[in-house]
């Protein structure tokens, strides 16, 4: 039977009641987290479910927090956050000019320092959205919201963190690639290059089977080159499956071994030197996934576009530890660098191939033939 437009305009009014409803629910920071149900009755008139009470607490930031310092084995800010304090208000004073972080005067923000420590509690120790609930006091809204304006606002203002060297800077990654202890490093070197699995949940696109990897498991492709001091100096992220770099003319990769083609013993010498020096970018990529280890395993996340902004300001937020001298020695890491993605002929041209074959042999003549 059609409604009548008594019955359509109350349907409107519902429709537009619970998604005001919604909206606002998601960023109501109380003393208790709520959540209700808009019904409508068998008079048409608009009822109210009884709210669920879901408890919180805020017992963290007015009885742990104050108490973390620098100086403190037990009270350690970077045992919770993953980087010191001096890093950490660096960070806030290079972002808090954000717009994102300019409150509404009818509605006030929760106090930046509190928003970014929730973030960085989020990426160091991945907690489910009911974690962060009940250990910060923080609704699941509020913890999408806090990510979002972080990740906005150190995708902007920080984007300088990741550069590539040029002139004065340049000279001083070839010389960090070839220290005077090193013995016949590959010269003129600028930066080493890999790629790591990052996973990641089936992402909301048409194609999601693209984004299984050859281990069967949702993934993103994290690109980078590093230089000598492990910085990043160019990540590109979000590409699925599995990939590999060709011997080009400024691209060397090892010689590989065949079973009808032996190594001689210049080329092994020349694997292990080229090994030494891309074990740069495997430590980066170790210690990336062990400060920040929500790149570890799936995060709650699903929109692709997301998941990218978090692993590209991991990588910016690892460069800007290294400038403050806020190191990360982990004697447990272990680096997940893909090493397997290294092919010596794969999609170069022919002639090109060549030159490079050339180029690498005479260096291998140069540094290693006796």
């Amino acid at each position: 039977m059609p409604l009548s437009n008594v019955n359509k305009a109350i349907i409107v009014t519902l429709i537009a009641t619970i998604a005001e409803t919604i909206a606002t629910q998601a960023n109501f920071e109380s003393e208790m987290l709520e959540s209700e149900a808009i019904l409508l009755n068998l008079r048409n008139e608009i009822i109210r479910a009884p709210k669920t009470l879901r408890p919180k607490t805020d017992g963290f930031w007015t009885n742990i927090y104050p108490n973390l310092n620098d100086d403190s084995l037990t009270n350690g800010f970077k045992s919770h956050f993953r980087i010191t304090k001096t890093t950490f208000h660096r960070l806030l004073n290079t972002i808090s000019n954000h717009p994102v972080y300019q409150s509404n005067p009818f509605k006030p923000q929760t106090p930046i320092e509190m928003q970014v420590a929730i973030v960085l509690q989020r990426f160091a120790n991945p907690m489910s959205y009911r974690e962060l609930e009940t250990s910060f006091g923080i609704s699941q809204g509020s913890v999408e919201n806090f990510t979002k304006r972080f990740c906005i606002a150190v995708l902007k203002n920080l984007q300088y963190a990741i550069k590539w060297p040029t002139d004065q800077s340049m000279q001083e990654v070839v010389e960090g690639f070839a220290p005077p202890e090193f013995r016949n490093p590959i010269p003129n070197v600028i930066g080493a290059i890999d790629g790591s699995h990052i996973p990641i949940q089936r992402p909301q696109v048409e194609y999601h089977q693209r984004y299984i990897n050859r281990k069967g498991c949702y993934s993103v492709v994290l690109m980078a080159i590093v230089d000598h001091m492990e910085k990043f100096t160019y990540v590109y992220t979000g590409q699925p499956g599995d990939s590999a770099f060709p011997l080009m003319p400024w691209l060397f990769v090892p010689f590989k071994e065949r079973v009808t083609q032996r190594l001689t013993r210049p080329q092994r010498q020349y694997n292990k030197v080229h090994s030494s020096a891309r074990m740069a970018v495997e430590r980066a990529f170790g210690k990336l996934k062990g400060r920040w280890r929500i790149l570890k395993n799936p995060m709650e996340v699903t929109d692709l576009t997301t998941m990218v902004d978090i692993i590209d300001v991991c990588c910016i937020l690892h460069n800007l530890c290294i400038d403050c001298d806020d190191l990360w020695e982990d004697v447990n890491l272990i680096s997940d660098a893909n090493n397997e993605i290294i092919d010596v002929n794969l999609g170069a041209h022919v002639a090109t191939l060549r030159n490079a074959e050339i180029k690498r042999n005479q260096i291998v003549r140069q540094l290693f033939d006796e």
